[in-house]
């Protein structure tokens, strides 16, 4: 893992992309793992990798603590759709808190109007709900829909977040918002303004998949223009700042990193078998993009994911 000088920040947020299985199929998509050997088959494969990465992060003094100096630690369950994991994401999110980190997922959201297994109360710090555009044709040629052509529209993320505020104290939601060819002209600022969430991350689409939806940088940052200076929560990142700025976590226990050349993905040993420090040290990690992600004045939280 490469050094640097980092700026100082409360939180460390580490992703735990725990698993490839969607309810969606999101043409942009990059979660594309074998599933047969993903962790979370097994209870106590999960109650271990939690404990490995409580015992480094939380308790220990790795080089990261040391240098960007941070309070506490939130994991980040992402996917691939998490909650279609039922029972067993539920038992890794009340594991996590057990261990001490803070928790949040990303979503698509139907699990929160349709799921089976409801979130315990107050196991959420934060959420972030995938949501690419107000239009049910938008989100249908995106993949945004299930088999059966249920899409999670604007009613329904308006009743998930009134939900959310209310089995889960202090909860800090989030809307993710990925720019590609069919939305990048569309007006989000009356709906952003109307949830106001606490923050609306718009992505660049990455160059995986289907082509047709990629946009240049010219058009994401005539996106970014328009919904710039309306005092929305907008945080935006393109494809420059995304590379080798994250560190991962895959479905197998793995971190994982993409790479400059986008040639794919490094990935470390399973974290289970050799140790956190170990894997960290056998991907690619660049600080120095890293802590530009987090240039604004105003953030004061680092993620790793």
């Amino acid at each position: 893992m490469t050094t640097a000088q980092s700026r100082k920040t409360k939180e460390l947020v580490i992703n735990w992309h725990m698993t490839e299985v969607c309810n969606y199929s999101c043409k942009y998509c990059f979660a594309k793992w074998g599933r047969p050997k993903e962790l979370h088959r097994s209870e106590q494969a999960i109650a271990n990798l939690l404990d490995k990465l409580a015992d480094y992060f939380i308790k220990g003094t790795p080089v990261l603590k040391e240098k960007l100096g941070y309070e506490s630690v939130r994991l980040n369950f992402a996917g691939g759709e998490p909650m279609m994991l039922g029972n067993t994401f539920v038992t890794a999110l009340v594991l996590a808190k057990q261990k001490g980190f803070k928790t949040s997922t990303i979503t698509n959201g139907h699990y929160l109007i349709h799921g089976k297994s409801p979130l315990p109360k107050d196991t959420l710090d934060m959420i972030g709900i995938s949501f690419d555009s107000q239009y049910l044709s938008t989100r249908m040629k995106i993949g945004r829909n299930d088999r059966k052509g249920n899409s999670f529209g604007v009613n329904e993320l308006t009743h998930a977040l009134a939900s959310l505020t209310q089995s889960q104290t202090g909860i800090k939601t989030k809307i993710n918002t990925v720019i590609n060819s069919l939305n990048w002209e569309e007006d989000f600022s009356n709906l952003i303004s109307s949830l106001n969430p606490y923050k609306w991350k718009v992505l660049q689409v990455m160059p995986y998949g289907d082509n047709e939806l990629l946009i240049s940088k010219e058009q994401f940052d005539n996106f970014v223009h328009r919904h710039s200076g309306l005092g929305l929560p907008m945080y935006s990142e393109s494809n420059s700042t995304m590379t080798e700025s994250y560190l991962m976590i895959s479905p197998e226990g793995c971190f994982y990193q993409n790479t400059a050349n986008k040639s794919g993905y490094k990935y470390s040993e399973c974290i289970n078998s050799c140790g956190v420090e170990k894997a960290l040290s056998q991907i690619e990690f660049n600080p120095i993009t890293f802590s530009s992600r987090y240039k604004e004045t105003n953030i004061d939280i680092v993620e790793i994911s």
